[in-house]
């Protein structure tokens, strides 16, 4: 059994300088990398080496224990794991409103509000120019005024339209990029495990690799929402929406693929499975191109195909100043060989010169319909009593809000208009091609009178819908292109070019007592037509939404939808900062720190140099005593 002597201390002193050199390289690579992004600082693992059983010369037959210094037994990387998922959990959310926030300023730059050449600035010119011609209805250049603010109203929305259209198509194209920046992430992450990999099974700390995934990591969390499973060998694999994108060595691409004949309706897929993240960058771009530019679109489409058409039926049943019956202002156009939708039928009674007064009892408009009266509309019953008002009527199928909305014309004829539950559209067409019909059904004796009495096309005691959508007459039935609708419509050039045809004369008269009266023109001072333009701006009526409600609906959505995306930004960037804050209160390197621990390991380098001279002294003491 060996005994403890000079040489055990000079070894455990070489020990000594070795471990503290090997620590000081580990603090030089810290204060290297210490603006290095994603660098974890590291520490070293010092360890004490296994220790001798020895003999003394005072203790012959029991052996103690001698330390025989100390090693490096690791370098370990210093990093809270919790702290990255909380990260990368919140830099998802980040990317996504990020995204949102940014494209929701550029459409409300877009839509110009405030501006005076803004949307409202129009609506309100448009407004403003009704109500002069309502005013001085024999007025010439204020009709002239009505129909060029009418031109600029359109023109506005569609701009904005044409807009929202094009920043589909910046969405559809940033996607592609996006998902060829995924795959070089997860093409990078696979290289960076197989290093891991062979770093570890040789033994070895890959912390520098490690750094460099989970940097990548980082960046893929921008992107999209993921998880993550860590194997024992390092790799790691990555799911996104459960579906798998990577396993250790091999990653599955992303693939960009475009729906043909719907360019704005293309898709990123793994293995021909869809892949729909909703969080990051990708999340957001998905959200803004489906959900939040179509929903505008619809509201312009609804907002303009319900002024328009509402104008269009006043003036059409009004008189000019020659005592014709008006043109309509706005022009509905439809593309030969393209899906068009049916937008709004209308009853063919009253006939012309005839009115009748919606306050009165339903069976003193019409003598032949009695008793119960039950419409099914989309299997909603709606029921009144032959006693109730043509109002009331209105009214109930308007509040059950089933995907189509009632109204009269100024004669009292009864509109039926599909609305955005229905995408405008009460032939519902299918994505391949095929229509489903609304269904106005009469489910009672005094429904199918009263419905024959109005003069709608029945088949089955139903709404013929398929008669009124080959209808071509603007009176009877309104088709519009499917498509896009706002894009192809456009201002009457008639009334362009000769403003003294726009109608303003409406003037209605009722005996006492009758619920039927008579209408014909008055003259040119006459402004009931006009007038009742004005009123759709503000005025509600049987469940039905002015044109100032409908319009400040969509803003004030708008807006709000506009300051949550701020605020969500704002939120999402303060706890992102705070929880970076946190992990670099790991992770970073100090200066301050790193200099403290290189003067420790300094002086115990020069303490066990120390040791070893005087071990040295020592034996040259022994030697010269042998001589």
């Amino acid at each position: 059994m060996p005994e403890a002597g000079l040489l055990t201390s000079l070894n455990t002193a070489v020990l000594g300088m070795y471990t503290q050199q090997m620590a000081m390289s580990v603090v030089s690579h810290n204060i290297a990398n210490a603006n290095t992004p994603g660098f974890s600082r590291q520490r070293p693992v010092i360890v004490t080496t296994p220790p001798l059983s020895m003999q003394t010369l005072a203790q012959t037959n029991v052996p103690i224990s001698i330390g025989t210094g100390s090693k490096v037994k690791d370098v370990q990387r210093i990093r809270d794991a919790f702290l990255d998922v909380q990260y990368r959990q919140a830099n998802s959310n980040l990317g996504f409103w990020d995204e949102v926030n940014t494209q929701f300023q550029y459409i409300q730059q877009l839509m110009g509000m405030p501006g005076d050449e803004g949307l409202r600035s129009q609506y309100d010119k448009f407004w403003k120019a009704a109500q002069q011609v309502a005013t001085t209805p024999s007025s010439v250049g204020a009709k002239a005024e009505f129909v060029q603010s009418a031109k600029g109203l359109l023109e506005k929305v569609q701009s904005i339209y044409k807009s929202l259209e094009a920043m589909k198509g910046d969405y559809t194209h940033q996607l592609e990029a996006e998902a060829d920046n995924i795959n070089s992430i997860l093409k990078g992450i696979s290289e960076l495990n197989v290093k891991i990999r062979q770093s570890s099974v040789m033994g070895n700390s890959p912390n520098d690799l490690l750094d460099k995934r989970d940097l990548l990591l980082d960046k893929l969390s921008k992107e999209t929402n993921f998880k993550t499973v860590t194997y024992k060998d390092g790799e790691i694999a990555i799911t996104i929406n459960g579906i798998n994108v990577l396993s250790g060595q091999k990653y599955v691409p992303v693939k960009f693929q475009r729906v043909n004949g719907e360019p704005n309706k293309s898709f990123l897929s793994v293995n021909n499975i869809p892949l729909i993240p909703t969080k990051g960058k990708i999340g957001a771009l998905i959200h803004l191109r489906d959900q939040v530019t179509s929903k505008y679109e619809k509201s312009l489409n609804g907002f303009m195909l319900n002024l328009a058409d509402k104008v269009n039926v006043i003036l059409n049943q009004s008189y000019d100043q020659n005592g014709n019956h008006g043109q309509s202002l706005f022009r509905f156009n439809t593309i030969p060989g393209q899906t068009t939708a049916l937008f709004r039928i209308e009853s063919s009674n009253p006939p012309d010169g005839f009115v009748y007064d919606p306050s009165k009892k339903i069976s003193e408009i019409f003598s032949g319909v009695s008793g119960d009266i039950t419409l099914n509309i989309n299997g909603a019953m709606i029921q009144v009593n032959s006693d109730d008002s043509l109002n009331t009527l209105i009214s109930k199928v308007n509040a059950a809000k089933i995907g189509v909305e009632l109204s009269l014309a100024p004669r009292g004829n009864v509109i039926i208009r599909a609305t955005k539950d229905a995408n405008y559209d009460l032939l519902r067409h299918g994505a391949n091609g095929t229509t489903n019909p609304m269904q106005i059904e009469a489910a009672s004796d005094g429904a199918k009178a009263l419905l024959k009495s109005f003069g709608f096309k029945m088949e089955n005691d139903k709404i013929d819908l398929n008669h009124y959508g080959s209808v071509m007459d603007e009176t009877e039935a309104l088709n519009i292109s499917f498509d896009n609708p706002v894009l192809h419509m456009s201002v009457n050039d008639a009334l362009l070019s000769d403003p003294t045809r726009v109608s303003t004369d409406f003037s209605p008269t009722f005996l006492p007592q009758t619920a039927v009266g008579t209408v014909s023109p008055t003259g040119e001072q006459g402004s009931g037509g006009m007038q009742l333009i004005v009123g759709l701006k503000t005025q509600e009526s049987n469940n039905v939404a002015s044109m100032d409600g409908f319009f400040g609906n969509f803003i004030s959505k708008m807006g709000v939808e506009g300051q949550n995306a701020s605020s969500m930004y704002d939120n999402t960037n303060a706890l992102i900062t705070q929880i970076d804050h946190d992990r670099q209160q790991v992770s970073s390197v100090s200066i301050n720190e790193e200099m403290s621990q290189m003067l420790l390991y300094q002086n115990a380098y020069t303490a066990s140099a120390r040791v070893i001279s005087t071990v040295n002294s020592m034996i040259q003491t022994l030697v010269n005593m042998v001589r």
